[in-house]
């Protein structure tokens, strides 16, 4: 069993031998702690149904093994192909591959093997909710007790459940966690404290897998090319004073770790991303002046990624002009897009997002899409230059980003007005009118996804960022929406906008009217259950029972004005505080909904 330790490292994160081998590279550079997080990651990665006591004796053993592969004679094993050692020690231990239900896979050989293993692994479920936890008083203690021991544990917990997330990824989350206990542990009201962090702590965590998941799907939907836009524009945005060339070949490294890492493909992934990073970090002249990069390569190399991810953008270099004049050159860049049409169009997104860090993605591949029709409507013609200010004579970039920008800020300004749970029902009402053939649970989710994005932005990123933190994470959240849910079974509307290009999701689905066409079910009153409960449920509960009964209404009339939907409200909360305050609330509650409320609620509908 000694072997399997020492693969599930590297599957985790694979070098190429230089002077040292693998193994002996990964053990110097992310030194003993580091090298057992990553080995127990992917441990609890591959084999979600071992307990924690079945993987430490092996993580001792690949402990041993990483101090043999320095020593001055290393055992030729330190070499050895990865994935093939690994599943190849994982399938000569029966109770590893009964408890994991590998017998299929190990049945197979070479790639046919590898395949299967990367698509058990795939098939694992997911949950961030960290449900099983205890109370912050006990946490407390044994945090404080061991705390190498206790950050240990949650690495397996959560490696286990969320078993396609990259590992520097799952150890970033870890850190965080143990930052929340850090400064909980020495307060008096330690759960309040605790309470309150966890809350922000778990939208970060929520926000990030998000953000990856959508990255693999949008790699999945539209390829290379679009990703490659992306990472174009959101690392020229953070590394302006990075050259078109210099942005170029490393963008083309990132997007080669997308396909591996979201297949779950680990050895891949890990090599390529070090590679990545070693390689920038080895730039003096990049580093020269980039500061947020430089400052990020000081970190150690488990966490170099994390942090070129997180960084800020950088100051702009000295002599940038404020805006970018496509017409400027245009000779040049029609030359260039005959030849390399690509090449042309990068340089465009490129020259864009380094003088503005303060647009989305989004709405810069919006403005390129119409470039790029006008270059390929007007270069091949005389009069190439007059073609081209015609063909974009209605399209302004720094108009463009103007008008998004406001119109998040404007959508700040409405949630900041509002509490939380107006917002979030207002945002159920908004959708329910647009996809009322959608289920409760669908709308549910997706007026939480959008009501937690707008807070996050207009909370952290107030006036300057506000674009680029809404509409990616609002175009995060449609990905996912219609990667969770077959677009098709919802409406025809929304299957076109989730069949859109990449940059017109948002703007397609914002466009979409109330569906006047939608066929409501047979009006029933025990579709607006209320009872007693309503009495004694917290905030969350109130929440979702209020989200429900907007739901059944908007579905029965998606025109409904404002003023009705009001009114039906203000009947609702009358309605409670009389049952409530009622020695009989039952009775009460019974007697309301049951004899009026259906006649009330119909009244409404049908005005």
């Amino acid at each position: 069993m000694q072997w399997l330790s020492v693969c599930s490292l590297l599957v985790l994160l694979s070098v190429s031998a230089r002077s040292q081998n693998q193994i002996c590279t990964i053990f110097t550079e992310a030194k003993e702690d580091g090298f057992k997080s990553l080995i127990l990651v992917g441990l609890a990665q591959n084999l979600p149904d071992s307990t924690l006591g079945d993987l430490v004796p092996l993580i001792a053993e690949a402990l041993a093994m990483g101090v043999k592969c320095c020593s001055d004679t290393p055992p030729e094993d330190c070499d050895r192909d990865v994935a093939d050692l690994f599943q190849s020690a994982v399938c000569s231990s029966e109770t590893l591959v009964e408890k994991n239900h590998l017998k299929m896979c190990c049945e197979k050989t070479a790639a046919e093997r590898t395949q299967c293993f990367l698509d058990h692994k795939a098939k694992i479920p997911r949950d961030l909710s960290l449900k099983a936890e205890l109370p912050a008083a006990d946490q407390c203690e044994d945090f404080k007790k061991d705390h190498k021991a206790f950050v240990g544990r949650f690495i397996f917990k959560f490696s286990k459940s969320n078993t396609m997330l990259q590992p520097h990824v799952i150890l970033a989350i870890a850190k965080a966690y143990g930052e929340v206990l850090t400064s909980c542990c020495g307060e008096a009201e330690a759960q309040t404290c605790f309470d309150t962090k966890k809350a922000t702590f778990q939208r970060a965590v929520a926000n990030r897998v998000t953000e990856l998941k959508a990255l693999c799907i949008v790699h999945k939907k539209y390829g290379d090319r679009v990703v490659k836009a992306k990472k174009l524009i959101q690392y020229s945005q953070k590394m302006p004073q990075a050259s078109f060339q210099e942005m170029g070949g490393m963008v083309d490294k990132i997007v080669a770790t997308v396909a591996p890492c979201c297949s779950g493909d680990m050895v891949t992934c890990m090599k390529e991303r070090k590679t990545l990073v070693d390689e920038v970090c080895a730039d003096k002249s990049v580093l020269s002046r980039a500061a947020g990069l430089s400052a990020c390569c000081k970190e150690d190399a488990v966490h170099r990624g994390s942090c070129v991810e997180a960084m800020k953008p950088d100051s702009k270099p000295d002599g940038l002009s404020e805006h970018y004049d496509v017409h400027a050159d245009i000779a040049a860049v029609c030359q260039t897009f005959t030849k390399t049409p690509d090449v042309a169009m990068g340089k465009l997104v490129y020259e864009i997002s380094v003088r503005h860090p303060e647009s989305s993605q989004q709405v810069i591949l919006r403005f390129a899409k119409e470039a790029e029709q006008a270059l390929l409507q007007c270069c091949d013609k005389e009069d190439h230059a007059e073609c081209v200010k015609t063909a974009l004579a209605g399209s302004d970039i720094d108009k463009k980003i103007t008008d998004e920008a406001d119109y998040y800020k404007k959508m700040c300004a409405v949630e900041t007005g509002m509490n939380n749970n107006a917002f979030e029902k207002s945002m159920m009402v908004h959708y329910t009118r647009i996809m009322p053939q959608a289920s409760f649970d669908q709308l549910h989710m997706v007026s939480e996804r959008v009501h937690d994005v707008l807070h996050d932005c207009c909370k952290d990123e107030p006036g300057h960022f506000i674009l680029p933190c809404a509409e990616e994470k609002l175009t995060d959240a449609i990905d996912a929406t219609c990667e969770d849910y077959d677009p098709s079974t919802i409406n025809p509307r929304i299957a076109h906008c989730c069949s859109q290009s990449y940059s017109m999701r948002r703007p397609c689905i914002l466009a979409i009217k109330p569906d006047t066409e939608f066929t409501p079910p047979e009006l029933d009153a025990s579709n607006f259950h209320m009872g007693p409960e309503l009495c004694t449920k917290d905030s969350k509960e109130l929440l979702l029972s209020g989200k429900k009964l907007l739901y059944g209404v908007v579905r029965h009339k998606t025109t409904i004005t404002e003023e009705q939907l009001k009114s039906i409200s203000t009947k609702y909360h009358s309605m409670k505080e009389k049952c409530c305050a009622a020695e009989d609330q039952a009775a009460c509650f019974t007697e309301e909904v049951v004899q009026n409320s259906r006649e009330r609620i119909s009244c409404f509908i049908k005005r």
